[in-house]
């Protein structure tokens, strides 16, 4: 989802800070900032020269030469695609800047649950808070519901994680956006087009609003497990952490969870969803190496267990804990 590679990132997020000021120039908005000094290279890959970048827009940008200290203004298109990508990344972070009050979504952010539909007509409600500050980075929390909360309403999927993540005792102590998309039909489930159209939106709201990509959480029940199951096998690097309950996945593709932080929940009474459903995939990520999944046996509970499970505070601190490294955020 990001434009620009780990190392670039590192380096836009240790600059914000001094980004300096804002104008309105040639009908385009310049940002100014803290000279940063790098290597340029041409689009057609025959010259190269290190200057410091001092203005871009959208279609150009003003660099000193450090050779000569000549200072110039070179559209944006006449440089590498390398260099191109660097510039869409500041400009990138600066709309993420902005988000909160500003921008595509920025009318979702109200301090409640809001109700809206995605481009590709996703039902989804969203929550994130009007105070935070766009500078910061907060992580994002996935919630994926059963099959009886399929459906148009865009309330019934209401459940489950959306009220505990979003507590003000939870919120003060981690602070998060929280979507909750609804799935149109039961018998389609968290894959195909829905997953897709799911992947497109939590793209988009990491386009434009001041999420932390390295902290994108998944979890969800039932249907929602395994569809959480699913996604992240399917996305693999993208979520920071994946709390499947009561679901099952596909063990022959658990090698593509083998890195990733999960813990998995299951009532050994469960009636509906048996507990070997989440048993295989545990023990084929195990089986490849993977030693990053928790699974917890609920003795005597059934398949109703995401309101006890996610009222426990130890699963709140390891999910917030849990953070992509630098070199994988996608």
């Amino acid at each position: 989802m990001s434009l620009f590679s780990a190392d670039d990132l590192l380096t836009i997020r240790h600059m914000r800070p001094v980004i300096l000021l804002l104008l309105f120039f040639s009908s385009s908005v310049v940002f100014s900032v803290e000279p940063i000094k790098r290597a340029w290279t041409s689009a057609d890959g025959a010259s190269s020269f290190e200057g410091e970048l001092l203005e871009y827009t959208p279609e150009e940008v003003r660099i000193k030469r450090s050779a000569d200290f000549k200072t110039f203004v070179l559209p944006l298109g006449k440089l590498s695609e390398g260099d191109q990508a660097f510039v869409n990344g500041l400009l990138r972070e600066q709309t993420r800047d902005a988000g909160v009050k500003e921008g595509a979504f920025a009318p979702l952010v109200t301090g409640a649950f809001a109700k809206s539909v995605s481009a590709a007509g996703l039902n989804f409600q969203f929550y994130g808070n009007p105070k935070w500050k766009g500078s910061e980075r907060y992580p994002l929390v996935i919630w994926l519901h059963g099959a009886g909360q399929s459906g148009s309403d865009n309330e019934a999927q209401m459940g489950g994680a959306t009220k505990p993540f979003t507590e003000e005792t939870n919120q003060e102590a981690r602070p998060c956006f929280v979507l909750a998309p609804q799935c149109p039909d039961r018998e389609i489930g968290w894959k195909d087009a829905v997953a897709a159209n799911l992947m497109t939106l939590i793209g988009e709201l990491c386009d434009t609003l001041p999420i932390d990509e390295s902290r994108l959480y998944l979890t969800g029940s039932s249907m929602g497990g395994s569809g959480s199951w699913r996604i992240g096998t399917e996305h693999p690097g993208v979520f920071a952490a994946i709390v499947p309950l009561c679901g099952g996945g596909d063990p022959t593709k658990a090698a593509a969870l083998k890195d990733t932080p999960l813990w998995a929940f299951h009532g050994d009474k469960d009636d509906e969803v048996p507990i070997e459903r989440s048993k295989s995939m545990v023990e084929a990520i195990r089986a490849t190496g993977g030693d990053k999944v928790i699974f917890t046996i609920l003795e005597g509970e059934g398949h109703l267990i995401a309101a006890g499970v996610y009222a426990k505070a130890d699963l709140h601190e390891w999910i917030f804990q849990q953070k992509l490294p630098p070199t994988a955020i996608p």
